[in-house]
């Protein structure tokens, strides 16, 4: 990826959702959970491992789509960019609605119901495929038009990151809902 693609990712495909998540609502539950010392850390260890899990998935995920189209010399090095760069943007498009609430599983809340973060993720999706198929983008961002199979492809990579997310909350959860 190229310096301007990272700070794409950075500002656009980050920064709009992020700012959206400061109209979400509490959690309905709040009250109910028993207060936090000062020493408790802000990360929890289950978030630790979250986090940590989803980065290390969601960088093999993409490395091993890396090596594959880089093994195949059909590609050029732009479009080989380009999966890189919308793959990594859709991963965050993706998975904000699963960190919505680390206290609960995607199924148990609407993820819709802030309508400025589902429409800054629409809106950043619309962004990214201007910066992809509009030419005088793509010269100054270095991308390539992407097949439709390359986006079937990525997607599925950020659904897949959604269900680790998920995956990881649910035994979490289930192991908090037991002490």
């Amino acid at each position: 990826m190229t310096a301007l693609q990272i700070l794409w990712v950075n500002l656009v495909e980050d920064g709009l959702p992020g700012i959206a998540l400061t109209f979400e609502k509490g959690e309905k539950d709040v009250m109910k959970h028993k207060p936090e010392g000062k020493a408790i850390s802000l990360l929890t260890p289950s978030m630790k491992v979250i986090i940590f899990a989803v980065s290390i998935f969601s960088d093999i995920l993409l490395l091993g789509l890396f090596g594959l189209l880089f093994a195949n010399s059909s590609y050029s090095l732009d479009h080989i960019r380009t999966v890189m760069f919308v793959g990594l943007a859709l991963n965050s498009l993706l998975y904000i609605f699963s960190c919505k609430s680390i206290r609960s599983n995607l199924w148990e809340y609407n993820p819709f119901s802030n309508h400025y973060l589902t429409g800054s993720v629409l809106f950043s999706m619309f962004l990214l495929a201007l910066v992809v198929y509009i030419p005088f983008l793509q010269d100054i961002f270095h991308t390539t038009a992407l097949p439709g199979i390359d986006w079937v492809i990525l997607f599925a990579l950020g659904i897949i990151n959604v269900v680790l997310i998920e995956a990881t909350k649910w035994i979490f959860i289930k192991r908090e809902r037991m002490v």
